[in-house]
């Protein structure tokens, strides 16, 4: 494995997002495209649509690796799959962009990013062999490209956008996934994926300088589904799907909670939009919320300023990562 094309995929893409950010900025702003900041007292105006961004950073990382298998050290394969996958991450970003834009149905947008999954079964990225827990080496066969595949990646893509609401966690949540996940991907010697998940993590920390509290700019469904998209990817094409699904444990709470109050016909959005903000901007859940999503959960038990609430949740998907490259070294 060539560490030095996986640090250079990083630095790239760090740079490339660090160094675009202030540009999308002025861009969402001079055009209009401002969103309420819900978390503070006068719910100011900022930009959205920063995940253009963080897109242009992560094509620019893998390009890297494309180039390198392109004319350093020729490898077709290396080619195809990193294609593949830059490839779902655009289709992706394309619906977030979507959605960004004209506010697509809640549905429409949940399910879109399964035509995103298509480079990804068009190529057979992944193995469809896997060594489950408790079931051991398990053969899918074609469920795995045409059923798990899709599913993966669209619930990678929703998982990421379901962390979205505050300050830096979205980005945060990225830095925390990718750099897990690269571990194990450079201990394992799956370099396509090592690549992929390189370019993530130096997006992501690129967009944290302008997203980490008090926020500059936002990312938007662009920006959340792109990172989803792109770990679900690295995470197929370096078959490590089960550490991936280990690392987003925390999102369950929020999908368990989706479902549940979708079915009792309750909407949860003008609430979760609406915190109760003290004089010292403290959060609080408006009455009768507090099991409506996880930072509400959290928020219940102990009233915090968004960045404490924000170090809170990350510190959960800290545990997960931590619980995910646990199973890989004991080789669970």
């Amino acid at each position: 494995m060539n560490e030095s094309i996986i640090l250079t995929g990083l630095l790239v893409a760090l740079v490339t997002t660090w160094a675009l950010t202030p540009l999308v900025i002025k861009a969402a702003t001079r055009r209009g495209f401002l969103e309420h900041d819900d978390n503070k007292k006068k719910r100011p105006l900022v930009p959205g649509m920063g995940g253009f961004a963080i897109l242009a950073g992560m094509m620019a990382g893998i390009l890297v690796g494309i180039l390198y298998g392109a004319y350093a050290e020729p490898d077709p394969l290396l080619q195809r799959t990193l294609l593949a996958g830059l490839s779902t991450v655009a289709m992706v970003a394309i619906v977030g962009a979507l959605d960004d834009l004209f506010k697509i149905r809640l549905w429409f947008k949940t399910l879109l990013p399964v035509l995103g999954s298509l480079p990804l079964v068009a190529t057979k990225a992944g193995q469809s062999v896997m060594n489950l827990p408790l079931l051991g080496t398990v053969s899918l066969g074609p469920l795995y490209n045409f059923v798990l595949v899709p599913l993966g990646v669209t619930g990678a893509a929703n998982a990421a956008n379901l962390t979205a609401g505050y300050n830096g966690l979205e980005a945060g949540f990225g830095v925390v996934a990718f750099s897990t996940l690269l571990i194990i991907a450079v201990q394992s010697g799956a370099f396509p994926a090592a690549v992929l998940l390189a370019a993530g993590l130096g997006a992501c920390i690129g967009f944290l300088k302008y997203n980490w509290f008090p926020a500059r700019i936002f990312p938007g469904d662009v920006g959340t589904l792109s990172i989803g998209a792109l770990l679900a990817s690295a995470a197929i094409v370096g078959n490590m799907e089960k550490y991936a699904v280990i690392l987003v444990l925390p999102v369950l709470y929020e999908l368990t909670a989706t479902v549940y109050y979708s079915l009792k016909g309750v909407s949860r959005r003008k609430a979760v939009h609406s915190p109760v903000i003290a004089m010292d901007g403290t959060l609080s859940p408006p009455r009768g919320s507090k099991y409506y999503n996880l930072p509400h959960f959290i928020l219940s038990r102990k009233p915090l300023r968004e960045p404490h609430l924000v170090r809170v949740y990350l510190s959960l998907f800290a545990a997960s990562g931590l619980l995910a490259l646990a199973t890989f070294w004991l080789g669970i």
